[in-house]
Order: structure tokens, then sequence, then C-alpha cells
């Protein structure tokens, strides 16, 4: 009997399985989240005086989980948060958001997803890849923030899902 794959577009192919250490994945993840996905809004402007940390970009993302051929098939929804301005890290530029988050986000994918057990529930794999995300993504910039989509505001990014079809003719 073949384990179901764990499918997310939000995963490292091949590449980063090639790269990581350790045993293999027990599912083979696709796809690739781009920080062309990662189209921040800002919600709070930084303050005028450059030294003064300050200010908050968000993005919301929808993102498709399939559970191989099972068929079984949910919508990941994760609301992305970026400090402008840090007092450790000092100006955040938009393009090493995008990166930093689509990296983050394709790393956290691949550890949760990689390793999940057939019949793993995808809701409960949403909330550990949101979890795992964060923690990756706080690493690498200071202050951010990953979980519900509540910002008013901002943009939501559909990846891999097609928010609001347009009704047939």
């Amino acid at each position: 009997m073949l384990r179901p794959q764990v499918l997310l577009g939000l995963t490292l192919a091949l590449l980063w399985a090639g790269c990581s250490h350790g045993p293999p994945p027990i599912n083979p993840v696709t796809g690739r989240i781009t920080p062309k996905h990662f189209r921040f809004t800002t919600t709070v402007k930084p303050p005028r005086k450059q030294e003064e940390p300050g200010g908050w970009r968000a993005v919301c993302i929808h993102a498709q989980v399939s559970q191989g051929d099972s068929g079984a098939t949910t919508v990941c929804k994760f609301e992305v948060g970026v400090p402008i301005r840090t007092s450790i890290q000092g100006e955040v530029s938009l393009e090493d958001a995008r990166e930093a988050s689509a990296d983050m986000a394709n790393r956290a994918a691949f550890q949760v997803l990689s390793t999940a057990h057939p019949g793993s529930m995808l809701s409960e794999l949403c909330s550990r890849f949101k979890e795992t995300y964060e923690l990756m993504l706080k690493e690498k910039l200071k202050g951010s923030r990953v979980g519900e989509c509540r910002s008013l505001g901002i943009e939501t990014v559909p990846f891999g899902v097609v928010l609001n079809p347009a009704p047939a003719h």
C-alpha cells in the first residue's frame, strides 16, 4: 500500500530534499512559493526618524493543501506580518521581507509535510506549518508574525487555489 503524499504549494521540491540531513522524507513534497506571492501591504507606516523602529507590512496567503491520492484538500489560510524597521536589524527592505518570507515558508512546509504520517488531518498539518513557519521567520526577521488572517485592508493572495471563481455563463 502506498503512503499518501502530502502536497502543498508552499514547499521546496527536490532541491531542499537534496540538501537536507537525516532520514529521507516520508512524503514527496512539491511546489514552491516565491517572493512574488508576498504582496505585502503597509498597515503601519514607519516613524519619520530613521533611527526609530516601527512600521508593519502584512499579507494573507491562501494555500491549497492536498493529501496524495485520497483527493482530500483544504485551504491553509495564514497572515504573514513583518516589521519595516527594527532596533536590532534596522530597515527591512520590501525585497528582503519577500525573500525571507518565501524562503522560510518553503523550509517550514518541507519540514512539516515531508514527515507527515499517513492519515494526518490536513487542518493539523496547516497548524503545525504555521507554528514552524513563525519560528523560522522570527529567526530571520525579528518581530515577524504568522497567524490567522485578521488585518484589515491587506491583500489575500491565492497559492494553488482559485478565490471567488467567476460564475459560468
